[in-house]
């Protein structure tokens, strides 16, 4: 007999932040440990990662994190996981190993402290291990990042799959090898839960493969490339970069990989030889300049690679400067969110004198799941129970969709979201409906920011009409403002007419707010709050008159309290 209990501290109806809860009789295994990076920094938000307050309430109980596919989407959050739980088991794979390490190792450095000290436990794939009370046992996907795993933890009352993401793949190299064939031996066909992530469902119908190969793309390019070929890549496509580096080597052309951190998981590789490196030549960054042939692969995160491109092709970038004889190469497909950096990026390129600008085409798709896909693994499962993760709510919709025309019951196909538990009990869900209340954590360039959904849109809202900085001393024996001050920042314009505008609004909103401080006071009904709340009304109403905008007004309230001028006034309300 077992009390299952699953849930999301983030991931589900949203892209990354991916942390999942899996409690077996009372033992806790949290799958990955994610951020999501908002399209825009302007609000002072770098990353948004889970609300971990739960964690630290049940932290006895957890066993250990477990990160099957090392993207930073999946495990960018652990530092501030390890602020409420130090040195926890990390289960990953010896390639996840490296990257987290030279993650953390690059972050400290870059931040002028020590490293963070990872318990890192690596896996290896079909050999079961005792965590806790459970018998977890991890397998080889074929996805994106070579030697990712998925997970099998055993309960009495059959097993729990976990997949972040994989195709159906017949490949034998040693870096991208498929075991889900092999699940039904580990679990003896005794499924009771499948969670998978949601890959490309509802956006390619078919199966994934070949449709994910890409060499014959690079191919194509390079014959024809009179000088270096500069490629963008995120850096958890490795499976691309791989692909690309022997496909150079075959063309007789250096490679450079210019990435502060991907190089360390690129000689990794090479020294463990999970891929052909015979014929491989690679340059550092001091010779790219010199070269007149290379292929060099620049990656990074997608919100940081765009930043990299960027200053490579406005030639502020002091290792890589562009040739006339050059052909660059955007290597990606469009994410949401980031349609904007992509545009000015090729906008930028295009008024350089490269030789030719290549996007990658829409034929060829991630190496992620597509519709067949997904439906092959239920098939072959036939798992009790199904729970989507990682996608948009739609997404979800998608993969019901799919699924279902393999027959597989509707019903069986749980959808929830962030912080919704599923329980069951001895194998069939509870029917007792719990909630986890979380609330997303804002990560600035200064630590956590303790901003909620309220801070957020005031942010929203500085940044679409901008903000004014009111200042007000109050004389409370004569009922009028004596000093004002009127800091407009953003508004308009400050043009000679828009100036004599905004003192215009700041003469009639003196006169207004006078009225009101009058009648508060001679009422004695001076609520320091109210009286903010309506004077930036008063001051919102008067500039959306002129402007059409509905500026943020923080409003600061000094009290003189007495008659005698020469006395210090007070201050009873602060910002």
């Amino acid at each position: 007999m077992a009390k299952i209990e699953f849930f999301a501290l983030g991931g589900l109806d949203e892209h990354g932040k991916e942390c999942y809860a899996l409690s077996i009789n009372g033992d806790i295994y949290i799958i990955n440990c994610g951020v999501s990076i908002p399209s825009s920094v302007s609000l002072g938000v770098k990353k948004i990662i889970p609300d971990f307050a739960w964690v630290n309430q049940n932290k006895r109980a957890i066993k250990g994190i477990f990160i099957g596919t090392p993207s930073y989407e999946r495990f960018g959050a652990l530092e501030f996981f390890y602020q409420f739980i130090a040195n926890i088991p990390i289960y990953t794979s010896d390639v996840g190993g490296v990257i987290l390490r030279t993650y953390f190792d690059k972050r400290a450095r870059s931040h002028n402290n020590a490293p963070l000290k990872l318990n890192i436990k690596v896996l290896e794939p079909m050999r079961a291990e005792r965590i806790g009370a459970c018998s977890v046992t991890p397998f080889k996907i074929s996805n994106s990042m070579p030697r990712s795993l998925g997970f099998t933890f055993t309960t009495p009352e059959g097993s729990i799959i976990y997949i972040d993401d994989f195709i159906v793949s017949s490949n034998k190299n040693i870096s991208f090898e498929d075991e889900i064939y092999q699940i039904n031996k580990i679990t003896n066909n005794r499924n009771l839960m499948l969670i998978v992530g949601m890959g490309q469902v509802g956006k390619s119908v078919g199966f994934t493969n070949p449709n994910h190969r890409i060499s014959s793309y690079f191919e194509n390019i390079l014959i024809d490339a009179p000088g270096r070929v500069i490629v963008g890549c995120y850096d958890d496509d490795v499976y691309k970069i791989l692909a690309l580096a022997q496909v150079a080597a075959s063309k007789n052309r250096p490679i450079n990989i210019f990435s502060n951190t991907f190089v360390e998981l690129f000689n990794f590789l090479r020294e463990k030889q999970y891929f052909s490196t015979r014929t491989i030549n690679v340059i550092d960054d001091q010779q790219i300049d010199q070269s007149n042939n290379a292929v060099v692969i620049v990656t990074g995160t997608p919100h940081r690679l765009f930043t990299k491109l960027g200053k490579i092709i406005l030639d502020d970038d002091p290792k890589l400067h562009l040739k006339d004889s050059d052909t660059f190469i955007f290597a990606e497909a469009t994410i949401a969110g980031h349609e904007k950096f992509e545009a000015d990026m090729f906008d930028n390129i295009n008024r350089t004198s490269v030789q030719g600008v290549y996007k990658l085409k829409r034929e060829i798709i991630p190496v992620s799941a597509s519709n067949e896909d997904h439906k092959f693994l239920v098939e072959m499962l036939k798992p009790k129970y199904i729970i989507p993760v990682s996608g948009l709510y739609m997404n979800f919709i998608d993969y019901q969709k799919a699924v279902v025309q393999t027959g597989y019951p509707r019903s069986s196909i749980i959808l929830l979201d962030n912080g919704q538990c599923l329980s069951l009990n001895n194998g069939s869900i509870d029917n007792v409906h719990k909630i986890v209340k979380l609330e997303p954590q804002y990560i600035g360039t200064q630590g956590v920011l303790d901003v909620g959904a309220s801070s957020m849109f005031e942010r929203e809202q500085m940044k679409e009409n901008g903000v004014i900085l009111l200042s007000l001393l109050i004389s409370k024996p004569k009922k009028v403002i004596e000093k004002f001050n009127y800091d407009v920042v953003g508004v308009t314009n400050l043009s000679e007419e828009n100036k004599n505008i905004i003192m215009n609004i700041n003469d009639e909103c003196n006169k207004l707010i006078n009225n009101l401080i009058d009648e508060a006071i001679s009422k004695n009904q001076l609520d320091i709050k109210t009286l903010k709340g309506l004077i930036r009304k008063i001051v919102d109403k008067q500039y959306e008159k002129k402007f059409n905008k509905k500026p943020l007004v923080l409003t600061t309230i000094v009290f003189n309290k007495d008659r005698n001028q020469n006395h210090a006034p007070t201050n009873e309300s602060g910002q």
